[in-house]
């Protein structure tokens, strides 16, 4: 009898958390730049499930989704990459396209290597009530110089050291998933979006500063893409 009802027990949980993740509806976005829409192509064949989303100043909108890419009214250069997430979480949240969508997982374009079984992969390691994941999570500071090159001349952040905190984050070349409750928290961390530029210069360390002020902390996950590192 006792065998029975823990069997029974197993089960309701086993049954509680299929439906949990069937719950979960994940959308794929990749971070990219106009210079590299010649990757665009291939990218979004490996899933349909996916958009791209990228800067465009000249745009006389916030926003144009065209063709599962997201343009975005901000520089496309490496040092308004924190600007160009915030953007893309704010038109995730608004459009009504987007409405029924759960969480996000953000990866990079050229060199993160996915397929078509992404979605399904994500279902099955998330929970639907989970905020922060991470396949690589990093507890030690980084580099402040890690942007050294990478930014435009005329850039504040040109030859200049991050000298914020660090919190444990996420890695971005590895990828990070958030829910719709993390974009929300993020959004009103911000006060005004050209702050996003002068502060953060480390999107992947961004995310999870604003984060860590909700206590909300990043969870490992399993492998389930190819990563740059």
């Amino acid at each position: 009898m006792y065998c029975v009802l823990i069997i029974g027990i197993l089960l309701i949980i086993i049954l509680k958390c299929t439906h949990q993740n069937n719950n979960v509806k994940p959308l794929i976005v990749i971070m990219s730049c106009q210079k590299n829409s010649h990757l665009w192509k291939n990218i979004l064949k490996r899933h349909s499930n996916t958009i791209i989303f990228c800067g465009d100043p000249n745009l006389k909108k916030k926003y144009v989704l065209k063709n599962r890419i997201l343009y975005l009214q901000c520089e496309d250069t490496y040092d308004h990459l924190p600007t160009k997430i915030i953007m893309m979480i704010y038109v995730i949240l608004h459009i009504p396209k987007f409405s029924y969508i759960t969480h996000i997982f953000k990866l990079d374009d050229h060199d993160t290597q996915f397929n078509n079984k992404l979605t399904n992969r994500i279902k099955n390691i998330i929970n639907i009530d989970g905020n922060y994941y991470g396949q690589r999570i990093i507890r030690s500071s980084g580099n402040r110089q890690w942007h050294y090159g990478k930014c435009p001349k005329t850039s504040i952040w040109h030859n200049k050291p991050y000298m914020g905190k660090y919190v444990p984050w996420c890695d971005g070349g590895n990828g990070y998933i958030l829910s719709r409750k993390s974009m929300q928290i993020i959004l009103n961390c911000i006060p005004d979006i050209k702050s996003v530029y002068k502060e953060h210069i480390y999107e992947d360390l961004m995310i999870s500063i604003l984060l860590h002020k909700n206590k909300i902390y990043p969870k490992k996950i399993k492998k389930i893409i190819v990563g740059d590192k």
